[in-house]
């Protein structure tokens, strides 16, 4: 008979701290890395950060001052700072060290689909997604200022 046992992140955590280097597989509860991994719908599996990290890996850390878990992109590596920056977010987090990373995303699954991160593809395409989204957000905001200038001043609506 198999067993189910489940840990929260943060239990997790604590055993990769130890020396136990389980991987964590979990649903998604957030928006920050759509398209690439959608909300309360893939699932990924994270194991312990026990290698290098590099630019374009997707890594799991604690927000201190939101009180949260977060799946972000590593942006930027600088000695041993890391900036990390989610696919679907306006701005990159705030610097942090190596060490306030838990863990890296190793399989995406998306139904019967599994995706494996790769770094390198990976930045290229939050790169290219951050410029388009700011291109359409920047769109969106100019078209929406434009019909309210031409129906409000005219009380069309």
């Amino acid at each position: 008979m198999a067993a189910n046992h489940s840990l929260s992140v943060s239990e997790w955590h604590k055993l990769s701290l130890e020396g136990t280097m389980l991987p964590v597989r979990t649903l998604i509860g957030g928006y920050s890395m759509e398209p690439l991994i959608r909300y309360n719908r893939d699932y990924v599996t994270v194991i312990p950060l026990s290698e290098s990290l590099a630019e374009g890996d997707i890594v799991l850390f604690s927000d201190p001052y939101q009180k949260r878990y977060v799946l972000h992109r590593v942006w930027t590596l600088e000695n041993e700072r890391v900036l990390t920056w989610g696919d679907n977010c306006d701005r990159p987090d705030a610097w942090m060290t190596v060490n306030d990373i838990w863990g890296k995303v190793i399989l995406i699954e998306r139904g019967k689909h599994k995706i494996t991160p790769d770094a390198q593809k990976g930045l290229l395409y939050a790169r290219f997604w951050h410029i388009a989204g700011r291109a359409y957000r920047k769109l969106r905001g100019t078209v929406s200022r434009v019909y309210h200038r031409i129906f409000t001043r005219n009380n069309l609506i």
